[in-house]
């Protein structure tokens, strides 16, 4: 994976540019249109790839901050310290951009408000949840190595389809021998906390709701390498024939199966 790199213009001739990028002055070909000294640009390879405002500059400088701050932990720094280190460093290439450093403090904090620290102990896990595992890769990602807040949705929805295969109907066998669907038709999530690339996250998942017609599932995503909870999620899923053209039943052999995950009021 590659990422562009945040700077400022500092002279442009013709197709080319010296641009200042934490302080030190690299030399660039103008890839888009209208570059001018003094625009903030995001360079990648040696190439202009785009132009940004100030308030961009900041956010992504705030965004590499944090990828920062995961690396330096990897590395054995606590969290303090890193984060600590990771701010100074990028305060130094801020003032060097010369933005004030105060908008990049206060975007920081934003940031971090965004993302609550949740522990596993501020949700109560059902024991009856059925547990499913993933180790997060590069396609889940984006360009800082975070965890796209979609990729969450799948994840869970791979997660229930595997607990409907090992009650033994599989969406195969739902779909052939039963003649129906059970898609989503609603959605409500939250993202607690970033999951980056190569985590390995634990979905716990239950049932709070059955329906003649529809089944309310609960997933909680937690994230092992971090020990924090990532995602709060649950799907509503309603049967339907294939064609999508009127609701069903929910055939009781499978309502049955299902109450074993049953939980409800969590």
């Amino acid at each position: 994976m590659c990422w562009g790199t945040p700077g400022r213009v500092v002279e442009v001739d013709g197709m080319y540019a010296k641009v200042n990028i934490g302080g030190t002055i690299v030399d660039t070909v103008v890839g888009v249109d209208g570059v001018e000294v003094g625009d903030y640009v995001v360079v990648h390879a040696g190439l202009i790839v785009g132009k940004l405002s100030e308030d961009e500059v900041i956010s992504n400088l705030a965004a590499l901050t944090e990828l920062q701050i995961s690396n330096y932990v990897s590395d054995g720094l606590d969290e303090s310290t890193a984060r600590e280190k990771a701010i100074e460093e990028f305060k130094n290439i801020v003032n060097s951009l010369g933005i004030d450093v105060r908008k990049y403090l206060r975007i920081l904090e934003n940031q971090r408000k965004d993302f609550e620290v949740v522990s596993e102990e501020g949700f109560k896990i059902p024991d009856n949840a059925y547990v499913y595992r993933v180790r997060t890769t590069l396609a889940d990602t984006d360009y800082l190595q975070v965890v796209h807040y979609t990729n969450y949705l799948r994840f869970c929805e791979r997660a229930w389809s595997e607990l409907l295969a090992n009650l033994g109907f599989s969406y195969s066998r739902l779909i052939h021998e039963y003649g129906i669907f059970i898609p989503t038709t609603e959605v409500s999530y939250k993202v607690l906390t970033p999951s980056r690339l190569d985590n390995d996250l634990e979905l716990y998942v239950w049932v709070e709701d059955i329906r003649s017609k529809s089944i309310k599932w609960r997933c909680v995503v937690k994230n092992i390498t971090t020990g924090k909870v990532s995602a709060d999620i649950t799907h509503t899923t309603v049967c339907t024939d294939t064609a999508l053209t009127q609701s069903l039943e929910i055939p009781k052999e499978l309502v049955e199966k299902l109450m074993k995950y049953l939980v409800e009021n969590t």
